[in-house]
């Protein structure tokens, strides 16, 4: 099924019907793309499902996050360096230094499950259940969908990465990073329930959260969901790629506490840029200047979203990036390519404007291998919030 309508850019004319033409220039634009390997070169990053640039310590780079689906790179954050990605070459490998496991330290989990009960029972326990699986040891693995940085919500507010598991409930966890190399390790070391009505869930309860950014105050995020609709009414089929929303919410007592007014106008500002039969939301980025941007993987666009005034207008399309369709640029990479559109689920800016997309290639694809964009050249959105300060500690 055809899930985008792929569109014709003339330089100087709008691409449809009330859009601005995409920014930057047809000469200035460039795209490069990569392979994605673990630390070691040792086996490729697969379903990769989540994307932040941002510096944590001396840490500087991607980071990036994998599904259920994953194989060995579920369950892991993986770090790759901004050298790194600086020496990295077109269609070549992009070597990830870093990948952090997802761990539990059993004498403090009474302490933080208690601190956290908001969360609920099944959510606490099936975090701890998943964390204490293994690739290929028969249980289910965390589905990690978007990763970000931010301070903690509790003082110090030491730096933390946050992660959203969404699958079979939607949470996010934060983490402290301890190690390096071999011995690195993302421990667990508190989680927030995002609550979903029954009637938003749809089948196999993999619709909710897809992406998270940091807003700029301890504990303030941006967030989206997927969202789930019947197709024409109770009871009957929901439709995964039809109700997106986004929102904003505070991360306090074991819950994602949703501003309910401003998550109502962020997601019918997105709702009202959505232009044929599907809408997704996938995954968010501020960039350095303050802008927060969203993909909407099905739509094939990027939303520029002014969080303050509560609108949004598409921004960037990935099937024309001035001439540039991304559908028939990966035709045959990482592998051959049977899907109509490209899975992209996480995107990120780096502090030079340099665009940076990932894919998480799903069914009927005969490979689950992740890439890697860049895109350079566009010219910078005008800023529209103030930078959150980017914890660097």
């Amino acid at each position: 099924m055809c899930l985008t309508r792929i569109l014709c850019f003339v330089p100087g004319v709008a691409a449809c019907i009330g859009c601005e033409p995409p920014p930057g220039s047809a000469e200035g634009i460039e795209i490069r793309y990569y392979r994605l390997r673990a630390p070691g070169d040792v086996h490729d990053i697969e379903q990769a499902s989540g994307l932040h640039y941002g510096r944590l310590g001396q840490r500087e780079g991607l980071w990036l996050v994998c599904d259920r689906n994953g194989g060995e790179s579920a369950g892991r954050v993986f770090f790759i360096s901004a050298g790194g990605l600086k020496r990295a070459a077109h269609r070549e490998a992009v070597i990830a230094e870093e990948a952090f496991t997802i761990v539990l330290s059993q004498g403090e989990w009474p302490g933080l499950a208690a601190a956290h009960g908001g969360a609920g029972a099944k959510v606490l326990g099936e975090v701890r259940r998943r964390i204490g699986a293994t690739p290929g040891g028969g249980g289910p693995l965390l589905d990690l969908e978007a990763v970000t940085i931010g301070p903690s919500p509790e003082p110090p507010h030491e730096p933390r990465v946050f992660a959203v598991a969404e699958e079979p409930f939607s949470a996010v966890l934060e983490l402290a990073l301890e190690g390096e190399k071999q011995k690195a390790r993302a421990r667990l070391t508190a989680v927030y329930a995002y609550l979903e009505a029954d009637d938003e869930h749809g089948t196999d309860f993999n619709d909710g959260l897809e992406g998270l950014a940091y807003a700029g105050e301890p504990g303030e995020f941006f967030w989206a969901e997927e969202g789930t609709e019947f197709h024409r009414g109770p009871p009957g089929t929901k439709l995964f790629f039809l109700a997106p929303r986004l929102g904003r919410a505070k991360l306090k007592a074991g819950r994602v506490e949703v501003d309910g007014p401003a998550s109502e106008a962020l997601t019918a500002a997105v709702r009202s840029q959505r232009r044929g039969d599907m809408q997704t939301l996938n995954g968010l980025a501020v960039t350095p200047r303050g802008q927060l941007l969203a993909v909407d993987r099905n739509g094939g666009w990027i939303l520029h979203i002014d969080a303050e005034k509560r609108t949004a207008r598409r921004w960037l399309n990935l099937y024309d990036l001035h001439g540039t369709n991304l559908r028939e640029a990966l035709a045959t990479f990482p592998g051959e390519r049977r899907m109509p559109y490209i899975s992209i689920e996480g995107i990120a800016v780096d502090g030079s404007g340099t665009l940076w997309l990932v894919d998480d290639p799903a069914m009927p694809e005969s490979f689950r291998a992740s890439c890697l964009v860049r895109v350079t050249g566009l010219e910078a959105l005008p800023t529209t919030m103030t930078a959150p300060a980017s914890p660097s500690r």
